[in-house]
């Protein structure tokens, strides 16, 4: 064993060709040809000219071939993973502004200071920025670090998923290059610089007199952020964009770019359009003096309140749009597992460890399970990996009888006759995946060309075991096409009044070269498998609420640093500490309210985009929508109550602080 390489598998057994070929039954058949070829001046194209010889019969392929292929074959699940971060980060954005917000707020004397002694705006402006690059870069260097350990957590489950549904691996270690590191940074710097353009802007063009001043000039930002159209048109842009098709590249490779900039449109214009919440919350009537002063704060939101939404909104509706798709990805499993799952015992070799595993098992091996007296029924599965248009699919081979005997197919589009498996025009009939039609654009009717011979879609079947697409043949077709009888999967139908765990022990105990397991075991494990898929990105989703929370602290101690003579007045007319606590208390309600509730709302469309475009387009699943409404429920409440705690922890501190004319 090689530091940083895979450890081999603990069952494989390396052994002289001829004394494997006899020992697996398999004659003078071998799998694979691996050749060493060295181009020289005799044969200057050695390797093009004997794949071009060769591609008649047999499936040529590179190194290079092969390992582009197992990099497109995990494309869309990294793309995903990329993408929510970048996602996670425009919350971030949120963050950043607001404290550079706070700190220009805190520092308006020094500003005014600096602006009478001569100081010119441009060059407060490149301090703010300077120091929000230099912040930027700590806070990158500390992020590296930490998503660097966050990923070793994370490793070990990605690894089992990709296991489960790629092929195998070994990797135990998340690896940080210096490329990916420094792109942190970059992104990081970057982020802050933009996020900080706009304070700094502020202050340097503010008049000294309003820095100055007693009663200094509040706050306003910019109009973009108060005009609530922008926001709206920037949805309606997203749902146009939503319309749009997927970008499809050579091998079945799609990129759901529309996708995605629907989804950043919808977010950063749920965000602007959100501040209309908080005015339709502070139409209520108010009972007390606390509750008129806090509604009277959110009547006219500053820009300040506007991004507290915006950041709470963008939050929640991420993670809304996230819990949508899993909740829709984990019903329609299992309706698929429901519907296709009927046997009682399946059996596969222990040798494939992954969906895209092509082990076999010997007609021998076959018959004698078929002899086994508690069995039923018995009918097998067989597939071969083929590479078509550039990718690589799936070949299965099914009893189409046992089949339709026990409804095994979970139509998309149903064939025209129940019998489809009998044709009368030469061409063989073939059942295609969605997710073959969705990365190849393939349709009922088409004829394929495949492995030398012609095969006619005549249905699509959903199917959730492989993203890459399969096409399925009636098996003797399969067999005259590949000429074996190997089988790839056994499903066996039990006795009545036979126990699944006793006969899969025993099958088990006879056959140690076989994984068997039984229906409840299998389905627990199919439906682990896709949870754990997602496990990812649920540490996204609660990072991005946090952030969101902090920065809704945030505004409110910049408003309230605003407010200090506000503040020092109600104290003289008699509102004691806690009651000034209270009113933020509310304010900081109104705010959560606000930002949860149009989270929630962006949060579902959001969902139906990564269920209903996303998610299709990626890999080629129809899933059923599902809207969480419980759960969803729970978020809510979740995040008005962490919004209230954190906006009461900030009133209490903000009830003690001086006017702003005395000295601290």
């Amino acid at each position: 064993e090689a530091p940083g390489v895979p450890a081999l598998p603990q069952h494989m057994l390396l052994m002289d060709l001829p004394e494997a070929q006899s020992v697996l039954m398999r004659g003078d058949q071998v799998d694979r040809v691996e050749v060493l070829a060295k181009d020289s001046a005799l044969f200057p194209d050695l390797r093009e000219t004997a794949g071009n010889l060769l591609k008649s019969r047999w499936q040529v392929s590179g190194g290079a071939d092969r390992r582009q292929l197992a990099g497109t074959m995990t494309q869309a699940f990294r793309l995903n993973l990329t993408i929510l971060s970048l996602l996670a980060l425009l919350v971030g954005g949120y963050l950043i502004f607001q404290a550079l917000d706070g700190v220009v707020l805190r520092r308006r004397e020094e500003i005014g200071i600096l602006k009478s002694l001569g100081v010119t705006d441009g060059a407060i402006q490149t301090a703010f920025l300077v120091e929000a690059g230099l912040l930027g870069l700590c806070g990158g260097l500390l992020g590296v670090r930490l998503g660097g350990l966050g990923a070793q957590g994370a490793v070990g489950a990605v690894t089992r998923t990709m296991n489960a549904l790629y092929g195998a691996t070994g990797e135990q270690r998340a690896a940080l290059g210096l490329s990916e590191a420094l792109l942190a940074l970059a992104i990081a710097v970057l982020a802050s610089l933009v996020a900080a353009w706009r304070p700094a802007r502020m202050a340097a063009r503010t008049p000294p007199v309003h820095m100055l001043g007693r009663h200094a000039v509040a706050f306003e930002g910019g109009t973009v952020w108060r005009a609530e159209w922008v926001g709206w048109a920037m949805m309606l842009g997203a749902v146009v964009l939503a319309q749009l098709p997927v970008l499809r590249f050579a091998g079945g490779t799609r990129v759901p770019l529309a996708g995605y900039a629907a989804a950043l449109f919808w977010l950063v214009g749920a965000g602007l359009a959100a501040g209309a919440a908080l005015r339709f919350l502070s139409r209520g009537k108010a009972l007390s003096a606390v509750w008129r002063v806090a509604l009277s704060n959110l009547r006219r939101p500053t820009v300040r309140h506007r991004f507290a939404v915006a950041a709470l909104a963008s939050a929640v509706a991420m993670t809304t749009g996230m819990a949508v798709m899993v909740g829709s990805f984990d019903r329609t499993m299992r309706g698929w597992i429901d519907r296709t799952m009927k046997a009682d015992i399946y059996i596969s070799s222990a040798g494939a460890q992954s969906a895209s595993s092509t082990h076999f098992i010997s007609p021998a091996t076959v018959a004698e399970l078929r002899d086994d007296p508690a069995v039923a029924e018995l009918a097998t599965v067989q597939a071969r990996t083929l590479l078509w248009n550039g990718g690589e699919v799936l070949v299965v081979g099914a009893d189409p009888l046992f089949s339709r005997r026990h409804g095994l197919f979970a139509w998309v589009e149903a064939p025209k006759s129940e019998e489809w498996w009998l044709t009368d025009d030469g061409i063989a009939p073939a059942i295609m995946s969605e997710s073959w039609s969705e990365r190849f654009g393939t349709k009922v009717g088409d004829v394929i060309g495949l492995a030398g011979r012609k095969a006619r879609v005549v249905a699509v079947n959903a199917e959730y075991g492989n993203e890459r697409g399969s096409l399925t043949l009636p098996q003797d077709v399969f067999r005259e096409w590949f000429g074996t009888n190997e089988a790839w999967r056994v499903a066996m139908m039990l006795e009545a009044g036979a126990d699944a765990e006793t006969v899969r022990d025993r099958i088990q105990n006879q056959h140690p070269g076989l994984s068997v397991f039984t229906n409840a075991h299998l389905r627990n494990e199919a439906l682990r498998i896709f949870r754990q898929t997602f496990s990812v990105t649920h540490a996204l989703e609660v990072i991005g609420v946090i952030v969101a929370v902090a920065g809704l602290g945030l505004t409110l101690t910049s408003l309230l640093l605003e407010r200090r003579p506000v503040l020092a007045t109600l104290r003289t007319l008699g509102m004691r500490r806690g009651e000034i606590a209270r009113t933020a208390a509310l304010e900081g309600l109104g705010v959560a309210c606000a930002g949860a509730f149009a989270g929630i709302a962006a949060g579902l469309w959001l969902g139906w985009l990564l269920v209903y475009r996303i998610n299709k387009q990626c890999f080629g699943w129809t899933l059923q929508f599902h809207a969480m409404g419980p759960e969803l429920a729970a978020l809510g409440l979740a995040v008005i109550a962490a919004g209230v705690l954190v906006a009461a922890v900030v009133g209490r501190w903000a009830a003690t602080l001086p006017a702003a004319h005395e000295k601290e």
